[in-house]
């Protein structure tokens, strides 16, 4: 069987690129920027997962993409000999600035930007859309069974129930980034350090041998779990605490099919190089809805070290003093994690995206993490972007 890349996964955007090469545009510098346009029902906040999956995934093809995979996908799909020319044992060059694991978000913010060759940063598109839908699906799922709990353990139950191990892991990661504190799936406590916890499920009847002393003292032993049946578990579990139910962990089986769907993603061209400049772009056809632009995104924090909102800004623009925002200071959301194919860090554990996750959702404004009928989290542009969408009118209009 061929290795699988991910980057050959969308037939879709393999018959784009092959588009591409056909324009002559391929080579081209490009700017693109991954963001969520909507949240799940209730909603009032994201946590984002899936750029450690990602970069995990561009780092086994970075140095280059497996030519016996590019051929079969050419048979398969009817692409040109150019392309397979193109990307066969060609090593990726795409330079990537994303919000970490466990970042707390919100739709219209440039999550992840892809730059590099057009043919490259297109093609990342189609790993980094679906491993941050679903992701950021989980740990946002995750994030408010935590919050429903009012402090009680989370436990991930859904891993352990997926057929795949690489699903497995996924799934794992995002629901312990999203606040999960333990998994019942032995394989993501072994390959991820997260904690194992469970208890002995089989019934044996009358071949069942004396209750062991020491069970209750074993380090992942869980007593009196609830599993909260997979379906509505936000609900049952607030319901269960309403009526007093006494439970040492809460186990959420239904992490793999998020109440409500997967977030709306977008992931556009806002910058293409025309003559060795950036040209700012709404999309690949210039004529979408999209904020055109290279862009960063900044939080702001006001004196009690409270999140107060986000700017988005361009990204040679200086950014908005704090002052001016009636806040105390700010800080960037997103950082280099890839230049030239090559991953600038090493893999993150997931016990440091949890730990984001929690504190970032703990400095939100006052009933934005609220699970009914959330506050909305102001998100602004930059007066610069504001002109660019809203440019002035000329001087025979005034």
């Amino acid at each position: 069987m061929l290795r699988a890349s991910p980057l050959l996964t969308d037939g879709r955007a393999l018959l784009d690129a092959d588009r591409l090469l056909h324009a002559g545009v391929a080579e081209r510098r490009a700017s693109f920027e991954l963001a969520f346009t909507a949240m799940p029902p209730h909603a009032g906040f994201l946590v984002v997962v899936g750029v450690e999956a990602a970069l995990e995934a561009l780092a086994l093809d970075g140095a280059r993409l497996d030519a016996g995979a590019v051929f079969a996908a050419r048979e398969a799909c009817g692409l040109s000999d150019a392309l397979v020319e193109r990307l066969a044992d060609a090593p990726i060059s795409i330079d990537i600035d994303a919000m970490p694991d466990g970042t707390i978000a919100f739709p219209g913010t440039p999550v992840v930007t892809v730059e590099g060759p057009f043919i490259e940063a297109l093609l990342a598109g189609a790993l980094l859309v679906p491993a941050l839908g679903r992701g950021t699906a989980v740990a946002t799922r995750a994030a408010r069974l935590l919050v429903a709990s009012d402090g009680g353990a989370v436990v991930d139950g859904s891993s352990a129930r997926v057929p795949f191990a690489d699903e497995a892991l996924a799934l794992a990661r995002a629901a312990h980034v999203g606040g999960a504190s333990a998994t019942t799936s032995a394989l993501a406590a072994t390959a991820l350090g997260i904690p194992f916890r469970g208890a002995v499920g089989i019934d044996l009847g009358e071949l069942a041998p004396p209750p062991s002393p020491l069970e209750g003292s074993w380090p992942w032993y869980a007593d009196r779990m609830v599993d909260l049946g997979g379906h509505e578990e936000e609900a049952t579990l607030l319901e269960a605490r309403r009526v007093g139910t006494a439970a040492g962990g809460w186990i959420a089986t239904g992490l793999a099919e998020p109440e409500g769907g997967l977030p709306a993603v977008r992931y556009e061209l806002v910058a293409l190089e025309e003559s060795g400049a950036w040209a700012l772009r709404q999309g690949t056809s210039d004529r979408g809805d999209v904020i055109a632009g290279r862009k960063m995104v900044a939080r702001y924090y006001d004196e009690a070290g409270r999140a107060a909102c986000d700017v988005i800004h361009l990204a040679h623009e200086r950014m908005l003093a704090p002052r001016a925002l009636g806040a105390a200071r700010l800080a960037p959301l997103a950082r280099a994690v890839m230049r030239g194919g090559r991953a600038l860090e090493s893999p993150e554990p997931p016990s440091a995206g949890r730990e984001r996750s929690i504190a970032g959702r703990e400095l939100l404004p006052h009933g934005v993490a609220h699970l009914r009928a959330p506050a909305r989290y102001p998100v602004q542009l930059s007066p610069a972007l504001i002109a660019l969408r809203e440019p002035e009118p000329p001087s025979s209009w005034r």
